[in-house]
């Protein structure tokens, strides 16, 4: 498969998975729906009941043999199901094509249903469904009446910005943001955990389930998530949720950065990150600056080595960064003390460094003052427990890069 039909295969699995969240946030309460069941999203809503197949060619002209294969599908579905004339549940095929709608007549008639969607060749061989199948008139047209053909609708963009719309309307305090960046991921997360379950009964959920399953600031973004999102859309995730402050400056606060340095060691980069991490989560100095107002990041670089520490340190001394490392004096034993103290008019720390993980837990012992929170940037194991102070407010975030705290303070 080339990158180009990969790509329109993915859209179009998530274009699905975007028409079953819209179904159920339009549906009523008591709705439920059934991922890649008889069709691609089975809805369960007293008369508005739906067996909803999608299609999604962007690129495409429409031609009824991209979709007679479909129709033919579901009427052999009515047929198996004894052709009841009082069937609730409704046939739709919703789909979205470059051009070529018109070539869809509506309202559907027999002639055109049979001619177009249920005749077809195989080994020179005509093969008439309907005929095959002995249908009566009365139950084809019960099968027609059930039948409805989108050929127009909505494209990925304008159905993506449908969904986020009735997200703000159905999830109580939520406004665009917070929609497209906490629960339009949660939703995708929610309709494709669904679809891989083997056993149909659990692919079924219900609105309500659905909701709770979607209305939490908790975004699990897996790797398959970030093909659709890309690493971009998780930077900005992780700044709105961590890093968003109402006020005009950054409150005060203690906030330790645990960065997992793995196999990335390079020391401009790293420097780079600090200065930025540094500007960025530090207090802004002004002429009048009260001492109880000035603060700086903490920082701890796991798996970086005694060398490549000293690297960076001097790179910053030598750029005019001033830091603070616990340890008062050349061979010193660390002073936790010294490290939590306030950067003061005199010495404006930009930094300040915990040397080792075994360290974390005085440090944040001898911190007074403030509100403590700590950012694990870890890329496969997040920091042991034994190191973090039990009540500690320890968020472990996942990311795919040694520097994404960068990525996180540009979004």
């Amino acid at each position: 498969m080339t990158d180009r039909s990969a790509t329109a295969t993915i859209k179009g699995y998530f274009y699905q998975f975007d028409q079953t969240i819209v179904r159920l946030l339009e549906a009523s309460k008591h709705a439920s729906v059934t991922v890649e069941g008889i069709e691609d999203v089975d809805l369960d809503d007293g008369g508005d009941s739906a067996f909803v197949q999608c299609k999604y060619y962007e690129a495409t002209e429409y031609n009824h043999s991209v979709i007679k294969e479909a129709v033919i599908h579901m009427l052999r579905h009515f047929h198996t199901r004894g052709c009841p004339t009082n069937q609730i549940y409704r046939y739709r095929l919703y789909g979205h094509y470059k051009s070529g709608q018109h070539k869809l007549v509506q309202p559907l008639t027999d002639e055109f249903l049979k001619d177009n969607f249920l005749t077809y060749k195989r080994e020179k061989v005509e093969h008439k469904v309907h005929e095959e199948l002995k249908m009566t008139a009365l139950q084809f047209k019960a099968f027609r009446d059930l039948l409805d053909i989108d050929a127009n609708a909505l494209s990925y963009e304008e159905q993506q910005k449908k969904l986020v719309k009735l997200l703000v309307s159905e999830i109580p305090d939520c406004n665009a943001a917070d929609a497209q960046i906490f629960y339009y991921p949660n939703a995708i997360n929610v309709i494709q955990s669904l679809a891989v379950e083997a056993d149909e009964a659990k692919r079924r959920i219900t609105r309500e389930r659905f909701l709770k399953a979607v209305d939490r600031k908790e975004t699990i973004f897996s790797s398959w998530l970030q093909q659709k999102f890309g690493a971009d859309y998780y930077a900005k995730l992780i700044r709105r949720k961590y890093f968003k402050f109402n006020a005009t400056k950054i409150p005060k606060a203690s906030r330790i950065f645990v960065i997992d340095m793995e196999g990335e060691y390079d020391v401009l980069k790293a420097v780079r990150m600090l200065v930025r991490l540094g500007d960025f989560f530090s207090h802004k100095e002004l002429a009048r600056t009260p001492p109880q107002d000035r603060f700086s990041p903490y920082v701890l670089l796991r798996c970086a080595a005694p060398s490549e520490l000293l690297e960076i340190k001097r790179s910053l001394w030598s750029q005019g960064v001033k830091f603070s490392d616990g340890y008062p004096f050349q061979g010193s034993n660390f002073s936790a003390t010294s490290l939590a103290a306030d950067p003061t008019k005199e010495n404006l720390w930009r930094i300040k460094f915990i040397p080792a993980e075994d360290k974390l837990a005085s440090t944040i012992a001898a911190i007074t003052g403030s509100v403590i929170e700590i950012y694990d940037l870890y890329k496969t194991v997040p920091l042991d427990d034994v190191f973090v102070p039990r009540g500690s407010a320890h968020h472990a975030i996942k990311c795919g890069s040694s520097y994404f705290i960068q990525e996180v303070m540009q979004a």
